[in-house]
């Protein structure tokens, strides 16, 4: 791999293709990196790219950037392939929102679980299953890294769908260190250690060692009395931390279900929440967590702020009007492009990945998320061992569920698409997901082609 191909697929995302760009830029391993930013859509092309270019020429990357719409001739000969799309766009994703909210369903993201989770994965199926098998024919030998939610639905489609080296990559681990490092005083690539595991957006601390100590032992002093905790060093919110929205100190949901039942979830709580029906059970009740305000939902980082303000920064930064962000962030696709090419280092990151052994009692070939060592050879998954009753309770509240919705969505049953969103813990009625179904399948029928004859295995 003396000459890498990495090609970013939905590639003119003004959020978040710039941000992935600098972190590669940034690698000293990855100079000269041939990068193709390939989109459907051609306008953003135009602002992303350049913007990528100049990036590229300020770090002395001398990485070859192109952008196309043409995604056969932008697979060719590809070593890397990433995923960043979602079907049907901003529209689509606010309707995910608004058909639950009509039947009293409330969500918070709606990408990952629940009836918005449920109608992602159904039309990103299809799409993702042509783009890996083209991948399979024109890169066979490419790892595929899918960033795009649901994470662990659309990564077990992949690896029911085609035999390409596959993988799912999330930061949310990432995001809670950083919290650990403020909270501490610590640094959080340097100062901790820890092992985890679940499903995404639902992923589990089991023990945590922060500079010698116990770190969950350190986080329940914490909790107790915030103001008075000593941290191990000086508390200096991290410039990563504060570009990510800052410090969020109450972290109310997952240091909630900390105390209640003694194990810890290291989500943002917006996600978790939605796994955890009784934080949205009513208005009320969300209210009072924090998730409601003047009755707006009140996240998520995919909807801070819109499109057309997320492509004018971008345009700020590409004509001189706002300064580029020239520092390395805290995703990982660029150490795991690294690691894998045997270019870099090898690194030890959370990975979406087929369950092999690395739980013990969650059933095999589920996707899991757990940490895994990645270097010239592969990947290789770390053993979580086996995960205590109540984290697997809730897990197994879902797998079952993942696998219905990634079978339904291959194979346009209906039936089993309806069976499993009935399942989910949000939905307070077989009678009420029907409902759901039905609005759904009207409003998204042409993305939903399985279900209308007009797509197949």
């Amino acid at each position: 791999m003396d000459n890498l191909k990495f090609v970013l697929i939905g590639g003119g995302s003004y959020g978040w293709t710039h941000t992935l760009i600098t972190d590669i830029a940034c690698t000293p391993a990855l100079k000269g990196t041939h990068i193709i930013l390939q989109d459907i859509d051609p306008e953003p092309l135009k602002t992303v790219v350049p913007l990528c270019q100049k990036i590229s020429t300020e770090l002395k990357a001398e990485l070859r950037i192109e952008g196309t719409t043409d995604l056969d001739s932008s697979l060719r000969g590809a070593d890397f392939v990433g995923l960043t799309i979602s079907t049907g766009g901003a529209w689509a994703d606010n309707l995910d929102m608004e058909i639950p909210a009509r039947h009293g369903v409330l969500q918070l993201v709606g990408d990952t679980v629940g009836p918005g989770g449920w109608s992602r994965a159904l039309r990103n199926i299809p799409v993702v299953t042509d783009i890996v098998r083209k991948v399979e024919r024109l890169a066979p030998n490419a790892w595929f890294m899918n960033y795009s939610n649901p994470m662990t639905v659309l990564t077990r489609t992949l690896q029911k769908a085609s035999p390409v080296r596959s993988m799912g990559i999330c930061h949310e681990l990432q995001g809670f260190m950083l919290h650990i490092d403020y909270f501490f005083g610590v640094d959080w690539e340097k100062d901790i250690t820890l092992s985890m595991a679940g499903i995404n957006h639902l992923i589990w601390i089991l023990s945590m060692t922060v500079k010698g100590h116990d770190g969950l032992a350190l986080l329940r002093d914490y909790i107790r009395d915030p103001e008075h905790f000593k941290p191990l060093g000086p508390q200096v919110v991290n410039e990563e931390l504060a570009r990510a929205g800052g410090v969020a100190p109450s972290q109310r949901v997952k240091f909630d279900i900390f105390e209640r039942c003694g194990f810890l979830t290291a989500a943002g709580d917006s996600h978790i929440a939605e796994f955890f029906p009784h934080y949205l059970r009513s208005e009320e009740e969300a209210r009072r967590w924090g998730f409601l305000q003047e009755g707006i939902r009140a996240h998520t980082f995919a909807r801070t702020g819109g499109r057309e303000d997320r492509a004018g920064k971008c345009r700020d930064m590409l004509e001189g009007r706002r300064p580029l962000h020239l520092k390395h962030s805290h995703e990982h696709a660029d150490r795991i492009i690294a690691a894998l090419s045997g270019k870099g280092t090898p690194v030890v990151t959370p990975l979406n990945r087929p369950n092999t052994g690395q739980v013990d009692n969650l059933p095999r070939d589920a996707v899991v998320e757990t940490l895994a060592y990645l270097d010239g050879d592969g990947i290789h998954p770390l053993a979580a061992g086996i995960l205590p009753n109540p984290v697997v309770q809730y897990i197994m509240r879902h797998i079952p569920n993942q696998e219905m919705i990634a079978e339904a969505g291959l194979t346009g049953n209906r039936e089993m698409a309806v069976c499993a969103l009935a399942g989910d813990p949000l939905i307070p009625t077989p009678d009420i997901a029907a409902r759901i179904a039905d609005d759904f399948f009207e409003a998204f029928r042409e993305y939903l082609p399985q279900f209308n004859g007009k797509w197949s295995l």
